[in-house]
């Protein structure tokens, strides 16, 4: 089913607040970069505000609920980057690239309008701890179908590095995992039109009938309660990072004359 980000921004601006310990992740991998580009941006969560940043979304009511509105803003597509070639510093492209209608086109775009590193933060699997299957198992059928693995993602960048992120149980962003420690919020209609997996399954009532009453009966609790104990857990999340200037040994300099311009023309 076909996802409607426009009817879906003023939830993403409700529920999706960046979580600072998934922000320190993903900007480790962008600490010394000047000029960073977010492509598939949203509302602009996890844009670093030390750098100048140009984000790229396609959706108008996305770009008019960001948080942030520092970062110049295009209206665009992954897979047609208005943007010189090895412009920026590095990239970013943060639990998007399933949404994306060519993946391979656009990761060759922004390899192709970065000199430095490529970061992308995605998913690739539950591992079998993410207990909301048990009661809707399509969302893993959907978001497999849509995510590359880590095989697919190598063989469209070339080597990259992987950085398992664990989810805090006290999640600030609202995505599909975000609540495995706080399972009543799936019962919340506004999370849930939060999390655009949700959009693409065509019967939840069901599942989500036996999840209320397996935590009125105590029955999730008997089964999952152990993982109130937990502070944080590994539910298949990863940051992503293909760094251009290992395999291009004078892509540095260029990233530093990119970085003085302080300025990108649109093509």
């Amino acid at each position: 089913m076909p996802v409607n980000y426009n009817e879906l921004a003023e939830q993403y601006s409700r529920y999706r607040k960046p979580d600072a310990r998934i922000a320190s992740a993903i900007w480790t991998n962008l600490d010394g970069a000047e000029l960073v580009l977010n492509v598939g941006a949203g509302i602009g969560s996890y844009e670093p505000d030390n750098c100048e940043v140009f984000a790229v979304e396609p959706s108008e009511q996305m770009i008019t609920l960001r948080h942030t509105s520092t970062s110049k803003v295009v209206r665009g597509f992954a897979e047609s980057l208005p943007f010189d070639n090895g412009v920026f510093d590095a990239s970013m492209a943060l639990l998007t690239i399933h949404h994306w209608s060519d993946i391979r086109q656009g990761l060759n775009e922004m390899l192709r309008v970065t000199s430095g590193k490529v970061v992308l933060f995605t998913w690739i699997g539950y591992g079998g701890d993410f207990w909301l299957e048990d009661y809707i198992s399509a969302i893993r059928d959907v978001d497999l179908k849509l995510f590359p693995t880590l095989q697919e993602l190598e063989e469209l960048l070339g080597p990259v590095t992987v950085e398992p992120v664990e989810i805090p149980h006290d999640c600030t962003d609202g995505f599909m995992c975000a609540y495995w420690r706080r399972p009543r919020a799936y019962l919340d209609a506004g999370v849930r039109k939060a999390i655009s997996t949700f959009s693409r399954v065509r019967d939840i009532h069901e599942g989500l009938r036996k999840l209320e009453d397996d935590l009125d009966n105590g029955k999730w609790d008997r089964k999952y309660g152990h993982l109130l104990a937990k502070q944080s857990m590994d539910l298949g999340y990863r940051v992503v990072v293909r760094d251009k200037t290992i395999a291009q040994p004078g892509a540095a300099a260029e990233t530093r004359t990119a970085s003085r311009l302080r300025s990108v023309r649109l093509l």
